[in-house]
Formats: structure tokens, C-alpha cells, sequence
């Protein structure tokens, strides 16, 4: 089965979408289409399977007894999970011959890493085009940094969703623009990319438990916007840093806390008692 064929058949598959009913509920989706293709620079030959990249699983609560008509993003973030590795892995082991095996695969693993997609799609204000249902609307919950699973799924499914409805080319030319800087400074991303799973695999290994990155103050000036992320075993804060994004802040306060686990002064008991407070305060 050729990838034309493939594509066809996902495109019939969009098809059955009620756009009719969609649009009770969200009488604005031809507007979140239109910033879709802005973003994008393509225009959607199948407008079902924009649509369909917009549907946050959580909107099917509109449609509690019958959704064979409407139907979430969650195929489509399979699909375009699956290509985004393949560009990355191409893009890497073509531009970086001196990078072992390990290395490619770390290097992967960051840029198609859920904070990674989550924060490109920030940038695009996915946010805002995506369709949820009313208790995700309340929870704020693709605000939530804990969650910002929400953002990455989105970014894969566009990608899927472009994928099917222009090729192969338009979405790898794409990806380059979306990707572009992450490449330039890959050995850097690299570098972070390993001192944070450094220092997880070893709270990992002590107590079961990984840190925690949380948002805790924004300083806007006139010149620029800095975010301090602290980072946090159990309920307890270990060090926090600033930077012009969550992502590199995040990364910042992995180096500090490593840096204190290196020199002594963050010991495995003090680990395992920040770890076990908050498993009591989770049975309590």
C-alpha cells in the first residue's frame, strides 16, 4: 500500500465527520482553520481533517451517546508521533556524523520530547485553536504545565493532519522552519537533554519518585520576559532559575540541583525524606 493510498483512506476516514454538529458547539471553526493554515502556510483541501486535528478527546462530552460522527485528534497524534521521530532521526544522522547511537537517540528524544513539542506549540498559540469540552475549559488544564501533554498531542496531530492533506514535502519543509533552531544547538540540547535525565534516573533510583518542574513567578519588563521554574522532590523546593523560556529555565534548575547532588548537598537521605513527605501527604 503506497503512502498516496494511505493518505486517501485517512482522508475518508476524516470525511465522516459532522461538521454540522461540530459546529453547534463551536461556531467559530472556520476561524480556528483559517490560523491553522496561516501557521501552517497551506491551505486544507480536506477541511474535515483540520477539524478533526483541533478536537481535544475532551469535547466529545458535547456528544455523550453517539460520537461515530465526532471524534477526537488521538489517531492523528499516533500518526504524526511516528513521523516526527522519523524526521528528527533523519534530520539528526544526516547533520551530526560524529554523534554515536546513544547520542542520536537522546538528541531524538529532546526535540520530539513532550516539553519540547509542547513549547512549539505555545509559540503557535495552539492553545487557542484547539476544541475542548467544558470541564477541561474549567480545569484550565492545557494552561497547566503538569499537563502539557495537551500541547505536544496537538502539535503531533497538525503535523498528521498536514501530512495527510499536503505530502510528504510540504510537512518535512514545515518541520524544518518548526525545527530549524533546535538543530543549530543540538550539542547544547544535548548536554541539558542529559543532565536532567541524569539527575531523574537518580531520584528515580533512590525513591521511585522524578522532580518536579513548576512555573512559580513571571518578571515582565519592557525589554523582555523572564520565567522562574523551581524544581521540587516531593513537596519541597530544591533550587530555581530563570530564563527567557520555561524549557531552558527547567533545564537550568536540572543543572543546579545536579550540581548539589555532585557536591554533597543534596544527599540520597534527604531525598527519600522529601519523597516519602509526599507520598503521606497523598495517603492523608
Amino acid at each position: 500500500m503506497s503512502f498516496a493510498h494511505s493518505a486517501h483512506s485517512i482522508q475518508e476516514w476524516s470525511a465522516r465527520l459532522d461538521e454540522k454538529r461540530l459546529r453547534k458547539f463551536f461556531p467559530d471553526l472556520d476561524s480556528r482553520i483559517a490560523e491553522l493554515e496561516r501557521i501552517q502556510s497551506h491551505s486544507y483541501r480536506s477541511r474535515s481533517i483540520a477539524s478533526v486535528a483541533l478536537i481535544h478527546r475532551s469535547a466529545l462530552v458535547y456528544w455523550p451517546h453517539d460520537k461515530s460522527q465526532i471524534f477526537s485528534n488521538e489517531r492523528l497524534e499516533f500518526l504524526g508521533d511516528s513521523y516526527l521521530n522519523f524526521f528528527v532521526g533523519c534530520r539528526a544522522m544526516s547533520e551530526f556524523f560524529e554523534m554515536s547511537e546513544g547520542q542520536l537517540s537522546k538528541l531524538r528524544a529532546a526535540l520530539v520530547g513532550t516539553e519540547n513539542l509542547a513549547e512549539k506549540s505555545r509559540k503557535l498559540c495552539l492553545q487557542n485553536l484547539l476544541m475542548f469540552g467544558r470541564g477541561e475549559i474549567a480545569k484550565g488544564g492545557f494552561r497547566d504545565d503538569k499537563r502539557q501533554n495537551i500541547l505536544a498531542d496537538a502539535f503531533e496531530a497538525i503535523t498528521a493532519a498536514l501530512l495527510v492533506d499536503a505530502g510528504e514535502q510540504k510537512t518535512w519543509d514545515w518541520l524544518e522552519s518548526m525545527f530549524a533552531a533546535d538543530l543549530l544547538t543540538a550539542h547544547q540540547t544535548l548536554t541539558d537533554f542529559d543532565v536532567k535525565t541524569r539527575f531523574q534516573q537518580w531520584t528515580q533510583s533512590i525513591c521511585g519518585k522524578a522532580p518536579v518542574y513548576k512555573l512559580v513567578k513571571t518578571i515582565a519588563t519592557p525589554q523582555d520576559t523572564q520565567f522562574v521554574v523551581a524544581g521540587f522532590l516531593g513537596q519541597t523546593e530544591i533550587a530555581r532559575a530563570s530564563a527567557a523560556n520555561k524549557r531552558d529555565a527547567s533545564k537550568a534548575v536540572a543543572a543546579r540541583m545536579q550540581k548539589l547532588a555532585d557536591s554533597g548537598q543534596l544527599t540520597e537521605e534527604q531525598v527519600r525524606l522529601y519523597c516519602s513527605a509526599i507520598a503521606e501527604n497523598s495517603e492523608g
